[in-house]
C-alpha cells in the first residue's frame, strides 16, 4: 500500500509542452478604440482603430505557453500623421486635413516547446475608406514556409486594406493535389483594363468538399475577412470594413464573364449534387452599406442581401448582365434599403460597414453554380459625397 502511490505516479507522464505559436486575440488600451474585431490571418493582423495616437501598446492573447517578442503591451509606432493646410479661395479660409501613413510592426511568437516560431505583421488602419480598387497588388498566404494562394490588397495613404476571399476554405480540399495559386477560385490575371485584374472561377472541391456539403467553390472577392466555419460555410464570409466620414453615391468598374457548361446544386440529402437542366450560371457584383450593431456585428453569406441592417445597396441587376470576352463598364447608384438613411453621427462614430461583393456564381453561397464559370473584374471605383 505504501508503494502504490509511487507506482501510480511513475505511470503518469507530464504533458508535453505546446508546439503552437499563434496569436489568437488582440486588444488596445481604452484610449484607442477598436472599431471592429481584429482580423487575424496566418501571418498578419489588421486592426481597424479610431485613434489619433500613433504610438499604441497592443495586448496579445497567445496559444498556451507561447511567448511574444516584443512583449505584449510594448508601445510601438503604428502610423505617422501628416498635417496639410490648404487655402480655400471660395471661403477665404484654411482647410486642415490629416494624412495617415501606416508603419506596420512585426512580432515574433515562440511556442512553449521552443521549437516553432511565427512572425506576424500588425497593421493599424485608421480613418482610411478606400475609393479605388485596381487589383494590381497581391501577396501570398504562407503555409509551412511555402506560398499557397494570393491575397489581394489595396493601399490607402500607406495603409493596406485586404480583400477577403474563399481561398482559405478551398485550400482544405485542394492541398492534397499540390495546387498552384492559379488553381484556386480567386487569383490575379494579366490583361486587365489597366495593368492586372482579378479572376474569379467556380471550381469543384472534389469528394472531400462534397462530404462537407460544399461540392463547389465559387471565385469570390469581398471587402472583409474569411474565417473558416465548416458547420456553416456561408457564415465564413465576414463582409465589410468600416465606412468613415462620407457617404457613397455610386460604384463603377469593369467586368467580363463566361458561364460554365453544367449548372449543379446540392441534392436534397446534401450528400451529392444534381444537374439542373436548362439553367445557366450567372455572376454577382454588388456593394452594401450596413449598420453594425451588437446583435449583428457583421453580415455574411447567409444574409448579404436580406439583412434588415442594410442601409444602402448598389447592384448590377441580372437584366444588365452580359456574356463575352470584352470588358463591360458598369455604373451603379447606391440606393436606400429597408426605409433607412445614413445617420451622420453614426457615420462619424464608425458605426457603418461598407462591402463590395463579387462572385463567379451568384448561388455560390448555397453551393450552386457551374464549374468553370469565370468572372474578371477590374478598376472598381466608389464615388463619395
Amino acid at each position: 500500500m505504501l508503494l502504490l502511490p509511487l507506482a501510480l505516479s511513475s505511470c503518469i507522464k507530464e504533458e508535453a509542452p505546446n508546439s503552437e505559436a499563434d496569436i489568437t486575440g488582440v486588444t488596445l488600451p481604452d484610449s484607442a478604440s477598436l472599431l471592429r474585431e481584429p482580423v487575424i490571418n496566418n501571418n498578419d493582423i489588421t486592426l481597424y482603430a479610431n485613434t489619433a495616437d500613433s504610438v499604441l501598446a497592443p495586448e496579445f492573447t497567445l496559444t498556451p505557453g507561447a511567448t511574444i517578442e516584443p512583449a505584449s503591451g510594448t508601445p510601438r509606432k503604428f502610423f505617422t500623421r501628416q498635417l496639410t493646410v490648404t487655402h480655400n479661395d471660395m471661403t477665404d479660409e484654411d482647410d486642415t486635413t490629416y494624412t495617415f501613413t501606416s508603419t506596420p510592426q512585426q512580432y515574433t511568437v515562440t511556442s512553449e516547446d521552443g521549437q516553432w516560431k511565427k512572425t506576424y505583421k500588425v497593421n493599424v488602419v485608421n480613418n482610411a475608406t478606400p475609393a479605388d480598387f485596381h487589383f494590381d497588388n497581391v501577396r501570398y498566404y504562407d503555409y509551412n514556409g511555402s506560398p499557397i494562394f494570393q491575397i489581394f490588397y489595396e493601399t490607402v495613404a500607406g495603409q493596406n486594406i485586404d480583400w477577403g476571399s474563399g481561398n482559405a476554405g478551398a485550400m482544405v480540399t485542394l492541398m492534397a493535389s499540390n495546387p498552384k495559386y492559379s488553381d484556386f477560385p480567386t487569383s490575379q490575371a494579366d490583361n486587365g483594363v489597366s495593368g492586372k485584374c482579378a479572376k474569379l472561377t467556380t471550381i469543384s472541391t472534389g469528394a472531400l468538399g462534397t462530404m462537407f456539403g460544399a461540392p463547389i467553390a465559387a471565385g469570390n472577392l469581398f471587402l472583409g475577412s474569411f474565417v473558416v466555419n465548416l458547420q456553416d460555410m456561408p457564415a465564413s464570409t465576414h463582409f465589410g470594413i468600416p465606412l468613415r466620414n462620407t457617404v457613397p453615391l455610386s460604384m463603377t468598374g469593369y467586368y467580363k464573364y463566361r458561364p460554365g457548361a453544367t449548372y449543379i446544386r446540392l441534392n436534397d440529402a446534401k450528400n451529392g449534387t444534381v444537374e439542373v437542366p436548362g439553367k445557366t450560371d450567372d455572376f454577382a457584383i454588388y456593394a452594401i452599406v450596413y449598420e453594425v450593431t451588437p446583435d449583428e456585428p457583421y453580415i455574411d453569406g447567409n444574409n448579404s442581401l436580406t439583412s434588415p441592417n442594410i442601409v444602402l445597396k448598389a447592384e448590377l441587376q441580372r437584366a444588365e448582365h452580359q456574356v463575352g470576352d470584352d470588358w463591360v463598364r458598369f455604373d451603379l447608384p447606391f440606393e436606400p434599403q429597408n426605409d433607412k438613411t445614413i445617420d451622420r453621427q453614426k457615420l462619424l462614430d464608425g458605426k457603418y460597414n461598407i462591402a463590395i461583393i463579387l462572385s463567379s456564381s451568384e448561388g455560390g453561397a448555397r453551393f450552386e453554380g457551374a464549374v468553370g464559370s469565370t468572372l474578371y473584374v477590374d478598376e472598381i471605383h466608389i464615388n463619395y459625397e
